[in-house]
Formats: structure tokens, sequence, C-alpha cells
């Protein structure tokens, strides 16, 4: 293979260019990277990355669009196995680690819609996507007998979950410069603490 033909597993430019953004993004915040930042980070001029990306509304959409396929294939894979002891677990646990990897879309959410303003409609179209993969999630452990709970109860936790989720990063960051592992684990703790109740015996061992 010469030194001018890419690898066939390299990624491509544009996918690149997202991937350093949500790592800028997560790191420094989303209103504070610049598209010079970027393109620094994805090795190229700043005027090749606005080739791919005229404008940073852009980067963000893309960055968006990226966790939300992401977000709907998480919501609504179904454990391999609801009856196992650990299946809503595993689940609940997946979900947070989406949201950590995506932790810009959730801590700088006004930021994002403000640079992208056409995301605010897509932002509630995810959530009641996600929320509505997510209850036929839990209704099938409800039915293999790993979850008491009836449909009205089993909506309002999911909200409280929704929210929870989305808001406990800004909580733990008060009086805080950034987030790290111990932030994660607390947070996940408390999306966790909602379903406790709800979860027969033989899931809380």
């Amino acid at each position: 293979m010469s030194a001018a033909t890419p690898s066939p597993n390299a990624p491509r430019t544009r996918d690149r260019i997202v991937a350093a953004s949500l790592i800028l993004f997560n790191e420094r915040g989303i209103g504070r990277v610049t598209t010079a930042e970027i393109a620094a980070a994805s090795a190229m001029r700043e005027g090749n990355l606005h080739y791919h990306f005229p404008r940073k509304s852009l980067l963000v959409e893309a960055v968006f669009a990226t966790f939300a396929a992401e977000a709907e294939a998480v919501a609504g894979h179904l454990p391999a196995d609801p009856e196992e002891a650990d299946a809503l677990l595993s689940y609940q646990r997946a979900w947070f680690d989406l949201v950590w990897r995506y932790r810009c879309v959730y801590r700088d959410g006004i930021a994002m819609v403000e640079i992208a303003p056409s995301l605010r409609g897509e932002v509630r179209a995810l959530r009641h996507r996600t929320q509505a993969l997510a209850r036929r999630v839990f209704e099938t452990a409800a039915e293999a007998g790993r979850l008491r709970i009836d449909p009205a109860t089993l909506s309002r936790l999911l909200d409280n979950a929704w929210i929870v989720s989305s808001h406990w990063m800004n909580f733990r960051l008060q009086g805080k410069a950034d987030l790290d592992a111990a932030d994660l684990e607390w947070g996940f703790e408390q999306v966790r603490a909602l379903f406790l109740p709800y979860l027969t015996p033989t899931t809380t061992t």
C-alpha cells in the first residue's frame, strides 16, 4: 500500500472531526471550544475544517446526531435475558456510560441549543423516543417478574430518571472545576436508587 493510499480502517475525515470535537467539548465545554482548536485536534488547517463544517453549529449538530443514534440503540437494547438478576443493572449502566461519553450534551445543554437552535426540537423528540424505548425494556422486566410497578408509576419513574440523569452533572459541578470518576459513580447511584424500590428481591443482590 502506498503512502498516499489511506488505510481501509482509517476513519473518514468527517468522522475524525466529529470525534475530535466531542473530546474537546467534553473537556472544555461546547461554548468554549473554537473551530481553530478543533482543526488542530483533527490535524488539519482550519480552512479544511470549514470545507466539511462551514459553521460551528453544524459541528454541534453532527455531535448531537451521533449521540442520538447511540442513545436510541442503547435505550432500545433489550437485555438478552430479562430474568437475569443483573439485567436491569447492566441496562442502566450502559445508558449511564453513554451519558458520560456525551456529557457535554447534558452539561452544556443551554450552550448547545444557543449555538445550534435547530436542536431544540430534536432534543425533545429524542427524549420521547428514548423514553418510549426504555419503557418497553422495563415493561419486559415487569412481565418477567423482575420489576413491580404499575404503568402510571413507571411513566413518572422514567421522567424522574431522565431529569436526574440530565442534571446531576451541573449539581456536582457546584464548587468544582471538573467531574471525575467518583462523580460518575455518584451520578449512577442516584439514578439507580430511583429504581430500587420497584425491583424484586432477586434483582437487588
